[in-house]
């Protein structure tokens, strides 16, 4: 019988970093012939990327007990506080998630007293959700944060790089945004 493991024993390491060459190589042996290379290549870093920046924002806000998702529901509603009242499938339609994930949000926002859900006076069938006096506070407290963290995400950027990726992203944003039909 072999010997028990410890729970030292048991601690996984770490898959090594393998970066680009192994996906690029599955690329080239699985890709259709008509995929230009150089754009799937383009896509993946973007793919990564976004990975890792919802990674670094999620590691800044941490401290205030916030994900970036949690931050750009409170936004949105912020932002749209004045207007008409938004429902659960708005809140889905508008950051792009499922109504499932958006109720999870909802409920754990909600617990923290950072926004409110109510039935519309004119149909009870209708839910109506709103950020709370608490929930803009913190808003407030937070944007300073995040907005040095999204500043941070470029800061390796030179000033003419700048000018040149800011262009660059905006034209695939909104190419996203259509394709997607969605839009901030």
């Amino acid at each position: 019988m072999p010997p028990k493991q410890s729970k030292r024993d048991t601690i996984q390491q770490p898959l090594p970093r393998m970066g680009p060459e192994p996906y690029l190589e599955l690329m080239d042996q699985t890709a259709l012939a008509e995929t230009d290379r150089q754009l799937a290549r383009i896509g993946l870093f973007l793919l990564w990327t976004s990975d890792n920046t919802l990674d670094a924002i999620d590691l800044d806000l941490a401290a205030y007990g916030l994900t970036e998702s949690k931050l750009d529901l409170l936004l949105l509603l912020t932002l749209h506080q004045s207007q008409a009242q938004m429902s659960p499938s708005m809140i889905a339609d508008r950051l792009g998630i499922r109504r499932a994930s958006v109720t999870s949000l909802l409920d754990w926002t909600e617990q923290r007293g950072w926004i409110i859900r109510e039935q519309s006076s004119i149909d009870r069938r209708k839910i109506h959700v709103r950020i709370t006096e608490a929930g803009s506070h913190l808003v407030q407290q937070v944007l300073p944060v995040f907005w040095s963290s999204c500043a941070s995400l470029a800061s390796i950027l030179e000033p003419e790089e700048q000018i040149i990726f800011l262009r660059i992203i905006e034209k695939i944003h909104h190419h996203m945004e259509d394709k997607l039909g969605v839009g901030r």
